[in-house]
């Protein structure tokens, strides 16, 4: 009888280790993921306000995943389908957005540009602020390369 109580203490104490060495791996699991995730917040967020895009809530907890839906900060990036006055017409990958140009947006290429430098079928990258119809003002357009093309002026692809 002694004998039988020792087996069912043993088992017991394993049992138990398994049981606290299961729940800690999860634990880890688990509390790295939210480590992680607030770590790519945490870069997202200095990466939006570094860039001063507007309407940007430090405090607001970011969902990485509406991401593709907002772009950054109410961005988007997509080629230049059309040009009308300041009105700038890109296709995303998404739909088709209008973008506002007004004279304070900084249009980039590796120089500063102008309205001038934008053309139909160019790669575009524009941050600024999204209204209610989606369409975006923009504070930044940022003319990119692309592939098979010649790289913006003064780089190298």
């Amino acid at each position: 009888m002694e004998k039988d109580m020792k087996k069912i203490t043993i088992v017991i104490i394993i049992v138990g280790v398994i049981i606290v060495a299961a729940g800690s791996a999860v634990g880890g699991f688990f509390g790295g993921r939210a480590y992680q995730r607030n770590q790519a917040n945490t870069v997202r967020n200095d990466f939006l306000r570094s860039r001063g895009v507007q309407g940007f809530d430090p405090n607001a907890a970011p969902n990485l995943n509406d991401i593709p839906a907002r772009g950054f900060g109410g961005g988007a990036t997509g080629q230049v389908k059309s040009i009308d006055g300041n009105t700038l017409t890109i296709t995303t990958a998404r739909n088709e957005t209008k973008v506002t140009l007004s004279d304070t947006t900084r249009i980039e290429k590796s120089t500063t540009g102008t309205l001038a430098d934008l053309t139909a079928g160019q790669q575009v990258m524009v941050t600024g602020q999204r209204d209610s119809n989606g369409n975006i003002t923009a504070v930044q357009v940022l003319i990119l390369a692309t592939p098979g093309s010649q790289s913006p002026a003064g780089t190298t692809p």
